[in-house]
């Protein structure tokens, strides 16, 4: 009986990490054109270079969350501030990242751009 209730447990466990996990390593990601709606109109503008933002939130023991969710909001504010001089980002990724590690998952929300000037 004993060994019937360890295995009813575990089995449980096991079914509840799986359904926890499912819900964040799905590969889903999204393609912006530009950050910015008059991106395209009045002068030219000078491409910066490729630019890349996180918006990262770290779960204790993959359940307890720690700070802020991710946003692509942030993400997009990281990935801006990452060269002094833009002014809006174009061909912009979206993609959702989970990195697993011992006792701990990291999930962060990653904005590559090509930043303008």
């Amino acid at each position: 009986m004993y060994k019937l209730k360890v295995r009813v447990f575990a089995l449980a466990g096991a079914c509840l990490l799986m359904a926890l996990g499912g819900c964040t390593t799905s590969l889903h990601g999204s393609f912006v054109t530009s950050s910015y709606p008059g991106a395209m109109t009045g002068s030219p503008a000078e491409k910066l270079g490729l630019v890349e933002g996180r918006s990262c939130q770290t779960q204790a023991l993959y359940l307890f969350a720690n700070g802020e969710p991710p946003t692509t909001e942030q993400a997009i504010k990281d990935a801006k501030s990452e060269r002094a001089d833009t002014r809006f980002i174009a061909d912009i990724s979206i993609d959702d990242e989970v990195r697993w590690g011992f006792g701990y998952s990291v999930q962060c929300i990653v904005v590559r751009a090509m930043a303008y000037r």
